[in-house]
């Protein structure tokens, strides 16, 4: 059982970070909330029917509640965040902040849940600290933008995902254990995300609202059913074992990111020891905090 979860939480890692890398491409001619919204319509269209025919049963209000909170953090509003960071700051960069995710998640649990913290959560908190730190003293040319901005000019996009994919572990956790099926689970998520681009794309510039092409529509929806892929998954592991052994599994994308920029955007993102540095310890750091919970 141990195993298998596990399993699904490296292929979480994997497929998220392949529709990572699929819908940078989409966004070239799109934008983020769009991605966003196509995810929603594949994962309705992929889990909508068995959702329907088995809702009666799984119909627990409270975690059909949380699941739908959970959608409308993540990806609803962290994925909004996190592809407009990656338009600025580039894949690889980007992923090695959100993997601090961990440490969020623990966070939260400490002040929501009363837990008390361990020793290896100072261990790994000053990990990923001392990792961005890494990453705010790199001074490369980023993508529209000047080499010497502040870090929060580059970076603050990255932290808000960050805060929403932490928040969002925490609800899909106890709502998967209240809703144990996969199809309602997902569709629970996806209604979660119509609900954050309603809320995001009236706030947000004309430039960067819900614009659907014909270039972007493919890449969407191959991401589309990677995402639901990467979902099912998720839900998969959490069900199978606690989050302490599934998180610092299913939170390695930087690593997968990290290998599909050098091989896919080697023109646009030179990977360096500085950013490979930075990565590496926020894994780390995130890994502690994380395991330090058993």
């Amino acid at each position: 059982m141990i195993l298998t979860a596990q399993l699904f939480a490296l292929l979480t890692s994997l497929t998220f970070s392949t529709s990572d890398t699929v819908t940078r491409y989409g966004i070239r001619t799109s934008t983020p909330i769009t991605a966003i919204l196509t995810w929603a319509c594949v994962t309705i269209l992929l889990c909508g029917p068995a959702s329907a025919l088995s809702f009666g049963e799984y119909a627990n209000p409270r975690g059909l509640f949380l699941l739908v909170c959970a959608g409308v953090a993540s990806p609803g509003l962290a994925g909004i965040f996190f592809y407009k960071s990656m338009q600025q700051i580039g894949l690889s960069r980007t992923s090695c902040f959100t993997a601090s995710s961990p440490l969020v998640m623990v966070l939260l649990a400490v002040l929501i849940l009363g837990e008390r913290p361990r020793p290896l959560i100072y261990v790994g908190t000053l990990l990923v600290v001392v990792g961005m730190m890494v990453l705010a003293l790199e001074r490369r040319q980023f993508a529209g933008g000047d080499a010497d901005q502040p870090f929060w000019r580059h970076y603050g996009l990255a932290a808000l995902a960050t805060l929403m994919f932490g928040a969002s572990a925490l609800l899909r956790k106890t709502g998967i254990t209240l809703v144990p099926s996969m199809s309602v689970a997902l569709s629970a998520t996806a209604v979660g995300m119509f609900l954050a681009i309603l809320l995001a794309n009236p706030l947000i510039s004309a430039d960067n609202r819900i614009r659907l092409t014909r270039q972007s529509i493919g890449y969407f929806a191959a991401s589309g059913v990677l995402n639901a892929v990467a979902h099912f998954c998720l839900f998969a592991a959490l069900s199978r074992a606690p989050v302490s052994l599934v998180v610092p599994l299913a939170y390695v994308t930087p690593l997968f990111a990290m290998g599909y920029s050098w091989l896919l955007f080697r023109e646009m993102e030179r990977l360096n020891v500085r950013l490979v540095t930075g990565a590496v310890l926020i894994i780390a750091g995130a890994v502690l905090v994380t395991i330090s919970r058993v």
